[in-house]
């Protein structure tokens, strides 16, 4: 049952409003018809049914249903969740190629339709117009999904299943989709992932392909679909007529841009003069995915090609269209720049490449939303979006400890700036961390380490390191080290080492514990995170108040819980 339920709810979790609309799409999904297996399959098929008598757990269903996140979510969603737990009393292998359907289709119309409604029944059709028109009406749903026929055979030694779909459409009163689908039991990984050679792929194989028809089927009939494609053609007339082609200042560019050579396309630039949008194109040689991974010039790209991921093709060969972007920001009178949104794809000329990949700005909030009017927020969002103070989010409270802690201690010198800017400092500070480090680690730590194994190896007979912890000041860092004694005793220690100084110091705030194994990194988190924010993952410790009373504290000349190593 809690497989059942599994993709749906986590679906769930990321809702945080509904608009109390009409539901659309509205599909009724029934259970099959007929089924019909050939006698080899009959063993399996029997342990996949009972497997689900043994695991189906009603009492932890019934506890979700009075749970508050169940209460709290939108009445379409409480719905389809009842309809599984409903379903699932009665399911058995054949009734799951119905499960299967609901969860995969509202895994994929729910992000253009939220206010969806896909219901299972546990009930049959015989197939007729009629039967199935009368099942639209009284249970008042636009569309109702029927498998007239599922049948598990074997062909050469190899297992099929063959499905009858038919999708009922109660708005033409007609019966859209009538097709039959055949799968092997080869895994098609991906979302439809099943143990090879199993009846479970036979099925899986067969839905993967009904499923990708039945979603184009609705799509073509759904009014708001429809709505959407009207619009974005207006806004890509818009965009290629008035904007596209448009002069623009390519010596401004130049005086920004002085390392790139690549001839921009277009430039969008704000009315003071301290954004911009430039647009890059070019043909490209031809290269595979292996060539295009070994190539270092992108670090992140998308790759559109006419070939699907599962085929062969999509890897052999990479779509010769290559263009990006570079947004740019203007910050205390210097400009801070990066390239993003690089994009492999199809394109039968330059021009033509242009008009596709400047249509972008339609997913970048250059519109106002459901309109052709230009956005005046456009500089101020998406390509441009600020650093937030992640503690001012409502749902803070929810996630902050366990999710997003880190990030905000990341992001607190950086709350308000632009993106851009932020990325640029983060990566000056990272090359001064690494730079501080590498001397620190080479100076002092390292050769330190050397000497103490040499001289002293009943008490240091091997050190393991672990990251450097220190401030943004860099002047002194702490090293958590596993040191292991020549009785093989593996203990904790901590040593601090200064920027101005060939001294190195061991930290005794906490005693030396003893660690079983070799991994000690979670010990250091709870005994340094017990007195200060920090773990790992944080860039710089910066808190003062650490420092100054459990590092550097002084006992009259002396520091209290710093003591020099003698080599």
């Amino acid at each position: 049952m809690k497989k059942q339920l599994f993709t749906l709810i986590i679906l769930l979790i990321s809702i945080l409003t509904f608009a109390q609309e009409k539901f659309e799409p509205t599909i009724l999904i029934l259970s099959p018809n007929e089924t019909k297996y050939e006698k080899t399959f009959e063993k399996e098929v029997t342990e996949y049914n009972n497997s689900i008598v043994k695991n189906n757990n009603t009492s932890e269903t019934e506890t979700y249903l009075k749970s508050e996140d169940f209460l709290s979510q939108p009445e379409n969603i409480r719905e389809m969740i009842k309809s599984e737990i409903e379903f699932a009393k009665n399911i058995d292998f054949f009734k799951n190629a119905s499960s299967i359907s609901e969860q995969f289709l509202a895994y994929r119309f729910f992000e253009k339709f939220p206010n969806l409604l896909i219901i299972l029944k546990d009930k049959k059709s015989d197939g007729s117009l009629t039967n199935l028109k009368s099942i639209s009406e009284n249970e008042k749903f636009q569309y109702v999904l029927n498998f007239s026929k599922i049948e598990l055979y074997k062909k050469n030694d190899v297992g099929y299943a063959e499905i009858q779909i038919q999708l009922f459409d109660s708005i033409s009163n007609s019966i859209i989709l009538d097709k039959s689908y055949v799968g092997d039991w080869n895994n098609p990984g991906f979302e439809f992932a099943c143990a090879n050679e199993s009846i479970n792929c036979t099925i899986n194989n067969a839905l993967s392909k009904s499923l990708n028809d039945i979603i184009y089927t609705i799509a073509i009939n759904s009014p708001t679909l429809k709505k959407e494609k009207q619009l974005s053609q207006e806004r890509f007339n818009i965009l290629s007529n008035e904007y596209l082609r448009k002069e623009f200042d390519e010596q401004f560019l130049k005086t920004i841009l002085s390392n790139n050579n690549d001839k921009p396309f277009q430039l969008l630039l704000n009315d003071d003069k301290t954004k911009f949008v430039a647009f890059f194109i070019k043909q490209v040689s031809s290269q595979d995915f292996k060539d295009l991974t070994k190539n270092k010039k992108d670090k992140n790209v998308k790759i559109i090609s006419p070939n699907d991921i599962k085929d062969k093709e999509f890897l052999e060969e990479i779509p010769r269209t290559y263009a990006y972007i570079i947004k740019a920001v203007k910050y205390n009178d210097k400009w801070y720049y990066e390239k993003s949104n690089v994009t492999y794809f199809q394109a039968n000329s330059i021009n033509e490449g242009q008009e596709q990949y400047f249509n972008n700005l339609q997913q970048w909030n250059f519109f106002k939303e459901n309109s052709t009017e230009l956005n005046p927020d456009f500089w101020e969002t998406n390509l441009f979006e600020k650093v937030p103070d992640l503690k001012k989010d409502p749902d803070w409270d929810k996630y902050g400890e366990s999710i997003w802690k880190t990030d905000e201690v990341n992001n607190r010198d950086y709350i308000g700036l632009y993106e851009i800017v932020a990325d640029s400092l983060r990566k000056e500070k990272q090359l001064k961390n690494t730079a501080f480090e590498k001397q620190l680690n080479e100076k002092i730590f390292k050769p330190t380490y050397e000497t103490l194994k040499k001289n002293k190896s009943n008490n240091y007979s091997k050190l393991s390191v672990h990251s450097l912890i220190y401030s943004e000041n860099r002047d002194l860092a702490i090293n958590p080290v596993l040191v292991t004694d020549k009785d093989g005793i593996k203990k904790l220690h901590y040593f601090v080492a200064f920027n101005n100084s060939q001294k190195l110091y061991e930290w005794n705030y906490f005693d030396p514990v003893a660690i079983k194994g070799n991994l000690f990194g979670s010990k250091v988190v709870d005994q340094i995170g017990s007195i200060t924010e920090w773990n790992f993952s944080v860039d710089n410790l910066n808190d003062e108040k650490f420092w100054n009373q459990y590092v550097l504290l002084k006992q009259g000349n002396d520091y209290k819980y710093l003591k020099e190593i003698k080599e």
